[in-house]
């Protein structure tokens, strides 16, 4: 079985006919109200998808952008982040409207939204012509020899500077006017005019672009695409976005007022329900087939401690879904440097998995000794959240497993000391002396591997080696 696991989650699949087939996290209730809001609105809007980094928003829009389109409505799909290796954001948002034109008009002869698009461009690029700056012009004065230069020759030229300047000003208005309007017309030509539909643009990455390229997309999408049929979705962090902003202009800014000039509306895209996610998982990495392929009672579990402990942990926390398909390509790996027949002490191990993805200097100080298991219990015990975990059954034994798996730990008065003082203790709850007395139980009835902590470290450590 363990032969035929993934060692990392492959692309999902959107059909055409069904974009949501594949969705392990139940949003398409989340499209289907925004296609709603975006086809109810007749004036140009911009619309911000909000949610963290690795909660799967690009996977949603590429479902989104289908569902869109089996509703005839026209869209269009831009990766900020592959194209900010551009110069100029107007070119890049303009090419892609080409390249979606293109893909639109199938037909051999030339489309009347081909027609529009020539004079997107035109106008475009007229725009970027009176972009250029007039400050070659004052570097060319530089190269005179300042000494010929008179004080008329220095007023003329200024005033020169000044004339072209308001004339450039002039023209890239109108320039600007003659874009929106070519723009909208395009926009119009590729829908259905008994049923119009906005055209949906969705700007994605945003929030992983460089600062100032982040900054002029969105300048960009709300200054020269401000036009009617035309409905901007930009998808980003808006936390991470936010440090973008303030990297230009300083950490002052009040980042929402600047976001708010730009971005109508926000839609925060919903977090999954606890354990949807890591289910899903379990069973693209095919880690149900494995587990209910080992014999033996002591290994009868296993799935199901695995199972329940990604699930609390990821929740505790607070893994995205980018870490957690990361956890579960350690945990692959490390089954396979396990004989199906062995021990895999599930709980423990994917505790140290996610220890080491989300705190790397706790999990190196505990396996090399600098911290003990009281210090790591401690630790844990004092994370927000983590106390219902601890008081369920698994916790108390993970608790035990973390106390006992060095070896010079193990069985001695020293690992089980405190859990005795807490039993004896008049200011002890009852509750309190049923946990300890658990966990002493689990201690005391254990035939226990002292070599189990280095073991787990290593299929951990070679794992890691491997770029999942």
């Amino acid at each position: 079985m363990a032969e035929q696991m993934l060692l990392k989650v492959r692309e999902i699949e959107i059909t055409s006919s069904n974009p949501f087939q594949n969705d392990s996290l139940n949003r398409q209730e989340s499209a289907e109200v925004l296609t709603q809001f975006v086809t109810s609105v007749n004036d140009p809007m911009v619309v911000c998808i909000d949610a963290p980094w690795g909660q799967g928003k690009t996977t949603f829009l590429k479902m989104w952008k289908q569902h869109l389109e089996n509703n005839n409505i026209p869209t269009l799909y831009f990766n900020a982040w592959e194209n900010d290796f551009s110069d100029d954001a107007l070119v890049s948002l303009i090419g892609e409207i080409s390249s979606a034109i293109r893909e639109i008009s199938k037909s051999g002869d030339e489309t009347q939204a081909q027609k529009y698009l020539k004079n997107v461009k035109k106008f475009g690029i007229n725009i970027l012509k009176r972009g250029i700056p007039v400050a070659a012009k004052i570097a060319t004065a530089g190269m005179v020899d300042l000494d010929t230069i008179t004080e008329e020759t220095i007023s003329s030229f200024s005033e020169l500077i000044a004339k072209e300047q308001l004339e450039k000003y002039e023209k890239s208005k109108s320039a600007l006017v003659d874009f929106r309007d070519a723009l909208s017309a395009l926009a119009s030509s590729i829908t259905n005019p008994d049923d119009p539909k906005p055209l949906v643009f969705i700007i994605d990455e945003l929030d992983r672009c460089r600062p100032n390229f982040s900054i002029e997309i969105l300048e960009k999408a709300k200054h020269f695409f401000n036009v009617e049929n035309i409905v901007f979705v930009l998808a980003a962090d808006k936390t991470q976005l936010g440090h973008s902003i303030k990297a230009i202009y300083g950490s002052e800014l009040n980042v929402n007022g600047y976001l708010r000039r730009f971005i109508d509306f926000d839609y925060v895209l919903p977090p999954p329900e606890k354990g949807i996610f890591v289910k899903a998982l379990f069973r693209k990495f095919s880690f149900n087939e494995y587990f209910a392929g080992k014999s033996g009672s002591e290994l009868y579990y296993e799935g199901e401690h695995a199972l329940t402990m990604f699930t609390d942990l990821f929740e505790l926390y607070r893994l995205t879904l980018r870490e957690q398909e990361h956890c579960c390509s350690l945990l692959s790996l490390s089954i396979r440097t396990t004989p199906s027949n062995y021990k895999l002490y599930p709980l423990l191990l994917c505790f140290l998995i996610v220890l080491k993805v989300k705190e790397p200097d706790m999990y190196k100080s505990f396996i090399i000794e600098e911290i003990d298991s009281s210090e790591l219990l401690d630790y844990l015990k004092n994370k927000e959240g983590a106390e219902k975990l601890l008081d369920s059954h698994y916790g108390k034994l993970l608790e035990a497993y973390i106390v006992t798996c060095k070896p010079y730990t193990h069985a001695s008065d020293q690992s089980q000391s405190k859990y005795h003082e807490t039993i004896g203790s008049t200011s002890s709850t009852e509750s309190e002396k049923e946990r300890a007395a658990k966990i002493l139980s689990f201690l005391n009835d254990w035939n226990w591997d002292h070599h189990v902590l280095s073991g787990l470290v290593s299929k951990i450590e070679i794992a890691s080696r491997f770029k999942t």
